[in-house]
């Protein structure tokens, strides 16, 4: 029966990681480097899959540098502002090490893990390690549709809904 969910879980979050890898493959190129909101959220999402898909919890860190600051820029959506303006390809390279990651978790986990309490290191943060799988599915899947309405608006038009994960 552990298989099952196994599946299934890795089934629809592997989806929304590939919508959300969809939707940044879209993004024309100079769009990228003109409207920064689509690479803030972009960079956002990518560094909250890996920090949540480090188990246990760690410091918050990622390979493409960022600043905590109150001084976010105009298109920033948090405190986390990134060092330079990373390439898709840098992003997209991101969120793919997440996936791997998550992945591998997933399908390795057994019950015990998954029902082990993650307990974030710099806030209050604290739920089994299977419903963060969920809140990290539902964060991901969030940024992808906002990225997939920010297309339509700028492109008029979006990559289709993806079922389930790609294998």
């Amino acid at each position: 029966m552990m298989q099952i969910f196994k599946e299934s879980l890795w089934n629809q979050f592997g989806a929304s990681i590939d919508m959300l890898t969809n939707a940044i493959s879209s993004y024309p190129e100079n769009l990228w480097y003109e409207k920064k909101k689509f690479f803030y959220i972009s960079y956002h999402v990518a560094i909250f899959l890996d920090y949540y898909t480090t188990i246990p919890a760690a410091t918050l860190s990622s390979p493409l540098p960022f600043t905590l600051s109150d001084n976010i820029p105009e298109d920033g959506i948090d405190d986390i502002v990134p060092d330079n303006i990373y390439s898709k390809e840098e992003i997209l390279a991101y969120i793919q090490s997440g996936r791997n990651r998550a992945q591998e978790l997933i399908f390795n986990m057994t019950e015990t893990d998954f029902a082990t309490l993650w307990v974030e290191i710099e806030s209050d943060k604290v739920m089994p390690v299977f419903e963060l799988f969920l809140y990290n599915l539902r964060h991901v899947q969030h940024h992808a549709a906002q990225l997939n309405m920010m297309l339509r608006t700028d492109t008029g038009d979006a990559p289709n809904w993806v079922r389930s994960a790609q294998k």
